[in-house]
């Protein structure tokens, strides 16, 4: 089991979506052709955006929210996504495609999960912001000591 707070939560996925849009905007400059570039110019947008979605929820969020301590079991996957990415033939748009929809699914997951474990008030506001994606395991939430 690992303890963050959501605080680190917000930010390590502000830090994962920086990094997939970097990778996918350094592959747009490398795509083969236009419907390759057209998708990773898109994933690069929605990165984008959800990268600033997670800042303005950061900014949204009292301390007290900020500072509440969340159990999740799950480790984070990012690295192995990442990794993935970087070994991607950017030739094959459907291997892009396939990828980039494990990663939502992944995220999608990992925020529904963050969100229906919150039980406190202040953690409670948590909101997905993917709304798509398995329902999850409950967790708890635990006020700052």
């Amino acid at each position: 089991m690992r303890y963050k707070t959501v605080e680190d939560v917000i930010q390590e996925g502000r830090d994962f979506h920086a990094k997939l849009a970097q990778q996918y905007g350094e592959y747009e400059q490398l795509a083969p052709n236009k419907r390759v570039e057209l998708l990773l110019d898109q994933l690069k947008r929605r990165e984008d955006s959800m990268k600033h979605s997670l800042e303005n929820f950061h900014a949204d969020l009292t301390p007290g929210a900020l500072h509440t301590w969340v159990q999740f079991a799950p480790e984070g996957r990012d690295k192995e996504f990442l990794q993935r990415l970087r070994n991607i033939d950017i030739n094959d748009l459907d291997e892009i495609a396939r990828l980039a929809m494990d990663i939502e699914i992944y995220l999608a997951d990992q925020y529904r999960d963050l969100a229906q474990g919150a039980e406190t008030l202040r953690a409670g506001c948590l909101r997905a912001p993917a709304a798509t994606g398995r329902a999850g395991r409950a967790y708890a939430v635990h006020e700052p000591v």
